[in-house]
């Protein structure tokens, strides 16, 4: 067999799947297709049984890859896939009802309960064998969603918490972090499972208590550097509750009323450490961190001190975490840092405010193109970054948008060291009118 035969039957049988939809049984121009799909199958058998593969966007026939500037080839790989058709193997007496038939069921509209091999046999096909692609991609996006579910569960208890404590400090000036504690844990293990899955969970912005979200987003990328350095587990339980708290001292301030705003900004951390002197523990750790958290590697920042004052290292942890997720949240002019465009503002702040150590550390856990980040792929398909992989510059990607810029119903992740595309830039999510965290 030539390497060209395998490619003719492709573009005959796309070209009778077209004939099929234009033209009635008796037209020329259908009995015209159906021959020639009948030619093209009688020279692919003359050697025996003659199987189609299908993986990854591609028809290969053995080794051959065939190619997909044949006219047909590409209709002919998606609908193939579409039936989660994973082979097809004509045999010896492929008759003219076989070849109808066969283009009779891949014509039908795709779905969950459409079996093609079943089908064919129902309808008395025996010369064509389908191996049914397990759709392992469906059991993953299963589990994904469970485990999606159940994150934003944690991180809506950890919200019901926090305001909780926010609303016991403001009436009894007592702090009480034991149940933040508890969830702070549960956020540190989902992390050791699969960090990139409560990065997506940090994506997530409150029109309302947005002062929430932002501790709870800090506390997220705090705890990724802290593993990041190897922090034993204790000391991040206590980083993940300083970080939550770090804000604790705007609760003396309507942050709703401007003036007031402007004032808690300069004051916070000062009451915050107060509030926090006030916890039972020996650990004053979450004091520091609230007092200290904006002050500026270069002397900046307040409160003020003296030239020489050293602070925490969780201090300076929580600084640059804060900073972070404040560049990605949305102002309330709607503007905002995409990610990257963040951990670029990161490492000029190194110059002045932030550790350089550290922030290089956190700059490398989060990538060149951070989770959450909207990216245009080579291929000009568009999707989110999900998570990381070896390569720093083909992250996984969550593919929304296919390269004609339609919607797909079933977003996917892929892998794009696996499948050969490269990020060609970082897309605006405002312009595609996309809310980041409803698809991580």
């Amino acid at each position: 067999m030539n390497e060209h035969q395998p490619v003719e039957l492709v573009v005959a049988l796309s070209a009778a799947r077209k004939a099929l939809h234009l033209y009635p049984p008796t037209h020329p121009k259908y009995a015209e297709a159906i021959g020639s799909l009948l030619d093209a199958a009688a020279a692919c058998l003359a050697e025996g049984p003659f199987t189609l593969n299908v993986h990854l966007g591609r028809l290969y026939h053995g080794s051959q890859v065939l190619s997909v500037d044949a006219p047909g080839l590409r209709s002919m790989t998606e609908t193939l896939e579409s039936h989660r058709v994973e082979s097809l193997t004509l045999h010896d007496g492929f008759t003219q009802r076989d070849a109808e038939t066969l283009i009779e069921v891949l014509g039908l509209r795709a779905s969950q309960t459409l079996e093609v091999g079943e089908e064919l046999e129902k309808r008395g096909v025996s010369t064509v064998t389908i191996s049914a692609l397990v759709d392992e991609d469906a059991e993953e996006a299963e589990e994904r969603d469970r485990l999606r579910q159940q994150d934003r569960a944690l991180y809506n208890r950890l919200i019901g918490v926090l305001r909780t404590l926010t609303h016991r400090i403001q009436k009894t000036g007592q702090p009480d972090v034991g149940d933040a504690g508890i969830i702070v844990e549960g956020i540190l293990g989902r992390l050791m499972e699969d960090s990139a899955a409560v990065l997506g969970l940090a994506t997530m912005t409150g029109n309302t208590e947005s002062n929430l979200f932002h501790s709870i987003n800090t506390m997220i990328y705090s705890l990724i550097l802290g593993i990041g350095l190897g922090i034993p587990e204790e000391g991040l339980t206590t980083l993940g509750v300083s970080a939550l708290l770090h804000d604790v001292g705007k609760i003396a301030f309507d942050m709703t009323d401007p003036e007031d705003a402007e004032k808690a900004r300069y004051l916070h951390p000062k009451i915050g450490a107060e509030v926090l002197s006030r916890l039972p523990e020996q650990d004053r750790t979450p004091m520091l961190v609230a007092y200290e958290h904006h002050m500026g590697r270069d002397g900046s920042g307040y409160p003020e001190r003296e030239a020489d004052y050293v602070t925490h290292p969780y201090s300076r942890i929580v600084a640059i975490a804060d900073r972070y997720d404040r560049l990605t949240t949305p102002l309330p002019d709607g503007l905002a840092h995409t990610p990257d465009q963040a951990v670029m503002q990161l490492l000029r702040d190194t110059l002045t405010t932030l550790d350089q150590t550290l922030t290089r550390l956190f700059v490398k856990h989060l990538g060149v193109f951070p989770v959450g980040c909207v990216v245009r792929l080579s291929d000009q398909s568009v999707g989110i970054v999900s998570g990381m992989t070896d390569d720093s510059l083909r992250p996984r990607v969550r593919v929304m948008y296919d390269p004609t810029g339609l919607a797909i119903e079933t977003p996917k992740d892929v892998e794009l060291t696996e499948v050969g595309l490269e990020v060609l830039e970082t897309v605006d999510p405002d312009n595609l009118k996309v809310r980041i965290s409803d698809h991580l």
